[in-house]
């Protein structure tokens, strides 16, 4: 049955990498680690023994899924290669997430605007908004790339911050006099790859599923992103 499947999730956009085990929507155990130059080894040995530890073993697995950052260009270089080469070779299915959407999802206020933002480096941030309703949590621009202080132009509150950026740029934005700005809780600002699991789910239940050989890291370059007009447009 659909709601039966295992699914072994990792994020490896940011400093926290991730990996989870999943039993359709539920999560059956998630590993955090915050050591960030980890190699597809590390990656390997520990997707080993989170499954030993839950009694499973690889060829259990019926979906991979992977966060797609934008974040770290080697550790979505790393986590991808891995999560696909894992699927290639147990001819299972994958589905890729972007790891900046499922910040938006961890996201436990009831905030109707949200923008979340991650550390580009280089005084630059991604950044995308969205919309909450009921629960339900919908992109209403692209991922953007730009200072911080473009991508807020324009902005009006209320709204609600997530992200790694935001202790970085919390008094930029404070600054930026937007009414009824909030900022998400720490713990919430890395991706994890529980909920980048439980959006490849809702995606697999609609018979979705990536190709393999051609899905990649979203490598997010200045020429690609244009913060002129937000335009309010739905991710696939």
């Amino acid at each position: 049955m659909v709601k039966d499947t295992i699914i072994l999730s990792a994020d490896t956009s940011s400093l926290k990498f991730s990996i989870a085990l999943l039993r359709g929507a539920e999560p059956i155990a998630q590993f955090i680690s915050g050591a960030p130059n980890r190699q597809s080894s590390d990656m390997l040995l520990e997707i080993d023994k989170l499954l030993s530890r839950h009694s499973y073993d690889i060829e259990d697995i019926d979906l991979f899924s992977v966060g797609l950052g934008p974040g770290s260009f080697t550790g979505l270089r790393i986590g991808v290669t891995t999560m696909r080469a894992m699927a290639f070779a147990l001819k299972k299915p994958i589905i890729g997430i972007p790891s900046i959407d499922a910040l938006a999802h961890a996201v436990t206020d009831n905030q109707p605007d949200i923008c979340v933002i991650i550390d580009a480096k280089q005084g630059k941030v991604y950044g995308r908004f969205y919309k909450q309703n009921r629960g339900a949590v919908k992109p209403v621009s692209k991922i953007l790339l730009a200072p911080i202080n473009k991508l807020l132009g324009g902005v009006k509150g209320p709204i609600l911050f997530s992200g790694d950026a935001i202790t970085l740029y919390r008094e930029a934005i404070l600054k930026a006099r937007i009414r009824g700005v909030s900022f998400a809780p720490e713990k919430t600002c890395y991706p994890e790859a529980r909920i980048i699991g439980n959006l490849s789910f809702s995606k697999w239940k609609k018979r979705y599923r990536d190709n393999i050989f051609t899905l990649s890291p979203l490598y997010i370059y200045p020429k690609e992103c244009s913060i002129k007009k937000r335009k309010k447009t739905v991710a696939p």
